[in-house]
This record gives structure tokens, C-alpha cells and sequence, in this order.
């Protein structure tokens, strides 16, 4: 298929391209159909420029770094429930991305209990393997995450995995940004994208932020990546081990204290559809972040109660102070002031010993360990392309 003459369409599936498009002074046509399944040219007309000159193929401009593309083996997690319009979507432009690269790719679809129907996935045109674990119940894409980090980790041989999320707000364009920056780190590390500029509305943003401050006062780190990652497999059978992972995926990266390394990225726009985090999801996605640090949490109360205990104690003392060891008026209420400052003492040191008793009692909890229980959960696979 040829677009009309003195046309170029250029998506963002092609960032690269655009740069040099937009210094080129001479490009009559773009040959695209190699590459580009008619579906993608459909759902990815974003911008149309026109310019004067001779044909040209995509080849020919899209002038890829071969460092992006040295890993043999790339695994792909993608968690969904219910939105396969945007998956079908997403695996266009995976296509895209990796039609003209010698990495083999294996796309794993963990389905979340989804409910409609994935029939729109028969995509013929598409040269990825793409296979769907299906989950016997829904259980939080967290969770499905952990599951198929597990299922991947056992049953394919990869290079690296990439765990992004189906709704498009990861862009497949920047997993070769991810992949340069792994392999710049000797030894590899887990590659976070670091989110730079959301699109959510101001009301969100400022929940966000209050929710960024109460993690780093809680944790003492910072809460600023998602689930849009790439593993080496070095790590990656030590993640599957790690019981914070089948709480919060980014939470267990940073508990499990592998060497992580952050890319700047932008978020995208949804592609379809609409989003199942309610707020009710999303103040529980919070706190299970903050609850993968439930030891440096509960210290970290401790020492903040053990400091108000320290003040009030003084503040008892120079009470007690003026009223039986000086000749100043002490006025009628110090002896009302006394007794509450003695209450508020017991309730902090009952508060601390609790605090240290449930710390001390969840290092002896049974947990769930991914490698070993991520079968419980598994109905079956499904296979969409081989």
C-alpha cells in the first residue's frame, strides 16, 4: 500500500522518524505496508505533513540504534481486565516496534479475570507470539503481574522481561529507551521509567502529591515510578521469590534492594475505553506500596512516638519542677495538666509496643511466594500466535 503522493504519516510509534522528517527537504511518499499493518496505519493518523521530493522507504528514515535491539530473547507482561480493544491496539504497535528487529519477543497477556470477550485478538498480520494466562479469579493487576513475572520465569527462556501495563498510558516507543539504559549498567538493573508529565486531571494530581509526601515521610523513598519496567533475567528468579512482589510490584523491586535505574518518560493517552481504578483502588493500591515497607514504617512510628513520649515526659517533668521545687505560683490547672500529659504517656508507650509487637509478628507470617504458589491461581493458556 502507497500513501498519496507528497503525504507522510508520521505516529508516534516513530519518534526517530519524526526527527528526521523534520529536517528532510525532499520526501514524496513513505512505503509503509511492510511493517505497519493496516489496522495500525488506521488508529495512527496523528499528524499528516506534506513535503516535495523523490520516494522514499521507512527504511530508509527511521535509523535505529542496534544497541536498542541486542537482546536475543524479550518477554512482555502485560496485566488485563477487560480492556482487550486497547490490548489489540498495544500488540499493533509492539508489531511496529519490533517487526524489523532481531529480538524474538514473547508476549504474555495475564488475564485477569476478564469477563468480555478476547476475540478481537486474531490478529493475522501481527508476527508476535503473543500467549494470554488465563487467572481463575480476579485478583489486582498487581497481583496478575506477580503471577506472570512467575509463569515467565518458569516457563520461557528470556533475555529481560518487560512489564507494562494494556492501556496505552506505557508507550511501546520507549522500551528501546528502557533497553539502551539496561545494557549501559554493568552489572544490569531493574530500568524503571520515571514518570515526567501525567495527563490526569488537577483533582488526582493533587491527591498524588499528597500521597508522594506521606509515602517518603513513611518509607523514606521516593514514589515517583509505575509498573512500566524491564528486568534483566538475572534478577529475575530472585524477584519471583520475594513475597512483597505478590503485594506491589515496584514496592518489591526497591524492598528485594536490586540496582534500579530510572529513564525519564512522558505518560501516554489511554487508548481506549475507560480506567477501572476508583478511588477506592487507588488509596488501596497506595497503602499496599507503603505496606511493602512495613518494618521501616512501623520504626519509623516507633521513633516518632518515642519522641513525643520523650516531650511529653519533659514536659511532665518541668510541671513537677515548678510545683514542688520552686516558689513560683503555680497556677490551678497544673495539676489537670499532669494527669493528661501522665495518659498521653501510657497511650504512646502502649502505641509503641504495639507497633513493635506487629512488626516483630509479621516476619512470622506464612506468605505467598509467586515461584512457588503462582500455579494456584492459573485456569489455563491460551496461545494467539506462536
Amino acid at each position: 500500500m502507497m500513501l498519496p503522493t507528497a503525504t507522510v504519516v508520521v505516529g508516534y510509534s516513530f519518534p526517530v522518524a519524526r526527527k528526521i522528517l523534520s529536517t528532510v527537504h525532499s520526501v514524496r511518499r513513505l512505503h509503509i505496508s511492510q511493517c505497519v499493518p493496516p489496522f495500525l496505519q488506521i488508529v495512527r493518523l496523528l499528524s499528516i505533513m506534506r513535503f516535495v521530493g523523490g520516494p522514499t522507504r521507512l527504511s530508509d528514515v527511521i535509523q535505529k540504534n542496534p544497541k536498542c535491539f541486542e537482546i536475543a530473547q524479550l518477554a512482555v507482561c502485560i496485566p488485563v481486565f477487560n480492556d482487550w480493544q486497547s490490548v489489540a491496539i498495544l500488540l499493533s504497535y509492539l508489531n511496529v516496534e519490533f517487526c524489523r528487529s532481531n529480538a524474538r519477543l514473547q508476549v504474555v497477556l495475564v488475564d485477569d479475570g476478564s469477563t468480555d470477550s478476547i476475540g478481537m485478538l486474531s490478529l493475522d498480520d501481527s508476527r508476535l507470539p503473543v500467549q494470554i494466562l488465563h487467572l481463575t479469579r480476579n485478583i489486582g493487576h498487581q497481583r496478575a503481574i506477580a503471577i506472570g513475572l512467575a509463569a515467565i520465569a518458569e516457563k520461557f527462556e528470556c533475555d529481560a522481561v518487560v512489564v507494562m501495563d494494556a492501556d496505552g498510558e506505557d508507550k511501546p516507543e520507549d522500551i528501546p529507551v528502557l533497553l539502551q539504559e539496561l545494557q549501559k549498567n554493568q552489572p544490569p538493573a531493574v530500568v524503571f521509567a520515571q514518570r515526567m508529565r501525567r495527563t490526569e486531571s488537577l483533582k488526582f494530581k493533587l491527591g498524588y502529591a499528597c500521597f508522594k509526601v506521606l509515602h517518603r515521610m513513611l518509607t523514606g523513598r521516593p514514589c515517583d515510578v509505575g509498573n512500566f519496567s524491564v528486568i534483566p533475567a538475572v534478577w529475575l528468579k530472585r524477584l519471583v521469590c520475594s513475597s512483597e512482589l505478590w503485594i506491589h510490584y515496584a514496592a518489591a523491586v526497591a524492598c528485594s534492594r536490586l540496582p534500579i535505574v530510572k529513564v525519564p518518560c512522558n505518560r501516554g493517552q489511554r487508548y481506549a475505553g475507560q480506567s477501572h481504578m476508583k478511588l477506592t483502588s487507588l488509596i488501596v493500591h497506595g497503602l499496599s506500596a507503603i505496606s511493602v515497607f512495613g518494618e521501616t514504617v512501623g520504626v519509623r512510628i516507633c521513633i516518632a512516638l518515642g519522641a513525643v513520649s520523650s516531650l511529653t515526659v519533659l514536659a511532665l517533668l518541668t510541671v513537677l519542677y515548678l510545683r514542688f521545687m520552686t516558689d513560683l505560683a503555680v497556677p490551678g490547672w497544673a495539676t489537670s495538666a499532669t494527669g493528661l500529659l501522665l495518659i498521653l504517656l501510657v497511650n504512646l508507650l502502649l502505641l509503641t509496643l504495639n507497633s513493635v509487637l506487629v512488626i516483630l509478628g509479621a516476619r512470622n507470617n506464612a506468605s505467598f511466594i509467586p515461584s512457588r504458589d503462582w500455579s494456584t491461581f492459573v485456569s489455563g493458556w491460551t496461545v494467539i500466535h506462536e
